[in-house]
């Protein structure tokens, strides 16, 4: 019912669970300036059906009576409630009352909610003694039941709920399209205000930036493309924002505060400087990309989907991130989960990128075969890094390319396997001499092999053993346990030392390289072999 433009944010906080709207319009009167913004914030909301309630038909007679239906309809043409029924009727007399309700109550019946989670857009809290926080406002979605845990956004305090009214009466529970009192003694009152919103889990995301479709309101068409003073009416809620046009119906809408919004929700842009209703819009991405250019691309994307299932719109957000945690991908759609993903624990990736980073991978390890050819192949984490893609993904990336394969924590490309070229095999004949002739007291790895890759190859290989800064021939360290076996246990290091003809510096470290492989254990200040 237009009245007063002051009242209009009092209209906008409440207007989000209408599914039948009943148009006011005095035949006396005719059209006025609220009319048509209060029409506007209905059409660009999408609210449909309605039927216009034509009042005060006993003050004009009858030619100025069908005058002003003919306006009413005329001036309907183009929006959401073009072509509703406009009932003449008369409070005083009573002419038309019946036919309005018959017309009304025939829409009401036919009218159904929309599913989704249950959601309660809060326009009011207060404290009541002895049962803490009280908020009220119009539910939707879903049922809440005495005992449901509901979590407040965007604060993200979750609340059990235990009591609940609605028209003064207790319930245990209470459907969707009711005005209702939710007991949430777990919230604070200060922390309830008008445009927070109590919800599911999970199912809500928290932003400060969204993209959005905008539509401008009639004879508003160059309102939301230049500067202004502009504030967005979502749910009970009412913010000061930044517009950044996109396109010629995209935007990036940055909020002062954070708010709590789906991919599909609808809102209502004001130009609080003009004291009008100058556009309305409707979220496609609750953490888009910032650049103009992916901002595009992902409304691109999301257009499309917009009226789709959870599952649907989760997808969708994937299909613009790429990768994403599950969590958030449910939070954006309403609690959706993508139908085509690659998932790995929290996480889910597209396809695409999957195919795209395996790309990568493949060149990213040949790359790293030529440059470190003695290696078995390349860390998995640094693959992963190589190919764009989280860590979590990469085995499932590997087992889906032919080219690669695990070679227990690295990635070998196209069958590779380390080779020592004839230089290598000279060092290495080399380097074993020295090592025959030193038995338990070789020099430093630095000194006996020049060539650390040559030396790291020839550890993984199986033919060196590298204790602290010293390497071993393999089949040395195998004569260890004989050669300690000489000693009466438990024995010291010194005895050690003694018995193997080798310095301190050898070994200490031996002897710890004894007791971390098992060979021995700690018995008092000395050793003994295990059996």
């Amino acid at each position: 019912m237009p009245g007063h433009e002051r009242f209009l944010k009092n209209m906008l906080a409440g207007i989000d669970p209408i599914d039948v709207a009943l148009f006011v319009v005095a035949a006396d009167e005719g059209w006025s300036a609220q009319s048509e913004e209060h029409l506007a914030v209905l059409d660009l909301l999408g609210i449909a059906p309605g039927v216009v309630a034509l009042t005060k038909s006993d003050r004009v007679d009858d030619d100025l009576l069908e005058l002003a239906a003919l306006e009413v309809a005329e001036r309907l043409e183009g929006t959401s409630l073009a072509g509703s029924a406009v009932v003449p009727v008369s409070a005083l007399d009573g002419d038309g009352v019946e036919d309005l309700r018959a017309a009304l109550g025939a829409l009401v019946a036919a009218a159904e909610q929309p599913p989704g989670p249950p959601t309660l857009w809060v326009d009011r809290a207060f404290s009541v003694a002895g049962a803490g926080t009280v908020v009220t406002g119009s539910l939707s979605g879903g049922a809440v039941s005495v005992g449901d845990a509901l979590v407040h956004l965007p604060g993200g305090v979750t609340t059990r709920v235990r009591t609940i009214q609605s028209h003064e009466q207790d319930l245990d529970a209470v459907g969707p399209g009711r005005r209702v009192a939710l007991g949430v003694p777990d919230l604070a009152r200060d922390a309830a205000a008008r445009g927070t919103v109590l919800t599911l889990p999970g199912v809500r995301a928290t932003t400060r930036t969204i993209l959005a479709d905008l539509r401008t309101a009639r004879g508003h068409d160059e309102s939301t493309t230049g500067r202004g003073a502009f504030h967005v009416h979502l749910g009970s809620g009412d913010w000061p924002v930044q517009l950044r046009a996109i396109d010629d119906q995209t935007a990036l809408i940055d909020f002062e505060d954070p708010i709590a919004t789906v991919v599909g929700e609808r809102f209502i842009v004001r130009d609080a400087g003009r004291r009008a209703v100058v556009a309305g819009g409707r979220v496609l991405h609750p953490f888009p990309p910032r650049r103009r250019r992916h901002a595009v691309g992902a409304a691109h994307v999301m257009r499309p989907h917009v009226e789709g299932s959870p599952d649907e719109l989760a997808s969708a957000l994937l299909s613009t991130l790429g990768t994403a945690p599950l969590a958030l991908l449910a939070e954006g759609s309403g609690g959706g989960v993508p139908t085509t993903a690659v998932v790995a624990g929290a996480l889910a990736v597209t396809p695409d990128r999957i195919a795209s980073a395996t790309v990568r991978a493949v060149s990213a390890a040949r790359a790293h075969h030529h440059e470190h050819p003695l290696r078995d192949g390349i860390p998995k984490a640094e693959l992963a890094d190589a190919a764009g893609i989280p860590a979590a993904f990469i085995d499932h990336l590997i087992d889906g390319e032919d080219h690669l394969e695990a070679i227990g924590s690295a990635v070998a490309a196209d069958g590779h396997r380390p080779q020592l070229t004839d230089a290598h095999e000279a060092q290495w004949k080399a380097a074993r001499a020295t090592l025959l002739t030193a038995g338990f007291g070789p020099p430093r790895a630095s000194e006996l092999i020049e060539d650390q890759e040559l030396a790291h190859a020839l550890i993984r290989r199986g033919d060196l053993v590298q204790v602290d800064e010293f390497l071993y021939l393999a089949e040395t360290l195998g004569g260890l346990g004989e050669a300690l076996a000489t000693l009466d246990a438990p024995f010291t290091v010194s005895e050690a030392k003694d018995a193997l003809g080798i310095s301190r510096k050898h070994a200490v470290p031996l002897m710890e390289w004894c007791d971390a492989t098992a060979l021995t254990k700690r018995s008092g200040d000395g050793r003994v072999l295990r059996d």
